[in-house]
C-alpha cells in the first residue's frame, strides 16, 4: 500500500435496517488517499446494489449495474462453487438473475472494505443472509431454509473509466450447497463468521460516530502490511518459517470458512471447528503442506483496514484471504 506516510482516514458508516429488530450494524472504510476512498466507494456501490433486488427489482438493478460494468468485465470462477468464468455483461445479469431467482438475499451487507490503488482493486467483507427460494438443480424443490455466512470480494475497476473489470469472490456454502456438492456422509463445519468474526467488525454495534471519524495508525497498517506480506511468503516452499514467529500473535486463531479442513482435536463452537490454534499450529500446517506440494505464493494485491485490523489478500496460487489483526 502506497502513502502510508500519510495518516490513514477511517471513515464509519451508521446504517440502520427497515426490518424491525435488526439490530444496526457498522460498516468501515479505511483509505489513504483520495484514489483509495473512490475504490471504496465503488466497491460497497456495486455489493449493496447487487444485493437489492428484493427492494429495487430486478430490472432496476440490472439497468444500474450496467452503468458500473465495462463491457469487457470478466468474474473468475472460485473452482469450488462456480467452475467457470463469466465474460462479458451479459453473462454477469444472467448470473444475476440465477442467484437471485435461487435465493432471496435478505441481507447482503459490506461490512468492511478497504482499497489498493496500485492496482485499482477494493476489497469487501460481505455478510450474507440467503433463504432458498428456487431450485438448484432441475427437478428438485427449494428447502425455504435461510442459510447465512460471509463472502471476500476483490473487485478491480478500470482506472479512467471506473467501471468494474474484474471480480474474484471467496463465499461460505449454503446448506443446500453443502448437500448437493459434497460426497455422502463428508463432514463440514464452517467457521461461524456471524458469531466470531463479524463482532470484531463492529457487526451488532449499538452506535457509531460519523461527524468525528477516528484517524487511524498510519505506523500500525504500515505494520499490518509488512505482516501480511510475510504470512503469505511463508506458505511458499522455500520459506524461513522462523519468520511465522515475528507476525503470527500466540493467541492466533483460524477458521475454515468452508468448513472442510477442519481438525477434529480443535475446540468447537457450536459444532464449528477450529483450523489452527497458535504459532505452533500454523507452522504444523504449512509444514504438513510443503510435505505435499511444492509451493510458490506470490502476492498480487493486498488492502489493509487498520481501524477494522483487518486485511485481505490476492496471491497465486491461492485465492482470497481474509486476516484479523
Amino acid at each position: 500500500m502506497q502513502t502510508l506516510a500519510q495518516p490513514v482516514r477511517s471513515v464509519t458508516r451508521l446504517a440502520r435496517s427497515s426490518r424491525p429488530g435488526r439490530t444496526t450494524a457498522v460498516r468501515t472504510m479505511a483509505f489513504v488517499n483520495s484514489k483509495q476512498e473512490q475504490l471504496c466507494g465503488q466497491a460497497r456501490q456495486f455489493v449493496e446494489t447487487w444485493g437489492s433486488v428484493a427492494s429495487k427489482g430486478m430490472d432496476a438493478v440490472k439497468q444500474e449495474l450496467g452503468e458500473m460494468i465495462a463491457d469487457e468485465c470478466t468474474f473468475k470462477a472460485d473452482r469450488v462453487l462456480y467452475t467457470k468464468d463469466l465474460k462479458g455483461k451479459q453473462a454477469i445479469m444472467q448470473a444475476l438473475e440465477r442467484e437471485h431467482a435461487k435465493y432471496e438475499h435478505k441481507t447482503y451487507y459490506p461490512v468492511a472494505v478497504a482499497a489498493d490503488d496500485t492496482h485499482n482493486t477494493a476489497f469487501v467483507g460481505v455478510a450474507w443472509e440467503y433463504k432458498n427460494v428456487g431450485p438448484l438443480k432441475e427437478g428438485a424443490q427449494p428447502s425455504g431454509n435461510t442459510s447465512r455466512g460471509f463472502s471476500i470480494k476483490q473487485l478491480t475497476f478500470h482506472p479512467r473509466s471506473g467501471k468494474l473489470t474484474e471480480s474474484r469472490v471467496n463465499r461460505q456454502m449454503t446448506a443446500e450447497e453443502q448437500q448437493e456438492l459434497l460426497a455422502p456422509g463428508a463432514k463440514c463445519q464452517p467457521a461461524d463468521v456471524f458469531g466470531d468474526v463479524l463482532p470484531k467488525l463492529g457487526w451488532g454495534a449499538q452506535q457509531a460516530s460519523e461527524q468525528n471519524p477516528p484517524v487511524a495508525d498510519a505506523e500500525f497498517a504500515e505494520r499490518m502490511s509488512s505482516s501480511l506480506k510475510t504470512w503469505v511468503q511463508c506458505w511458499s516452499s522455500d520459506a524461513d518459517l522462523d519468520q511465522l514467529n515475528k507476525v503470527l500473535d500466540p493467541a492466533l486463531m483460524a477458521y475454515d470458512a468452508y468448513g472442510l479442513h477442519h481438525a477434529a482435536n480443535k475446540p468447537q463452537r457450536e459444532g464449528h471447528a477450529i483450523s489452527m490454534m497458535g504459532r505452533d499450529d500454523a507452522r504444523a500446517a504449512i509444514e504438513g503442506l510443503h510435505k505435499k506440494f511444492t509451493d510458490r505464493n506470490k502476492l498480487l494485491a493486498s488492502a489493509v483496514n487498520p481501524d477494522q485490523r483487518v486485511s485481505d489478500t490476492i496471491a497465486a496460487p491461492a485465492l482470497s484471504r481474509g486476516l484479523c489483526f
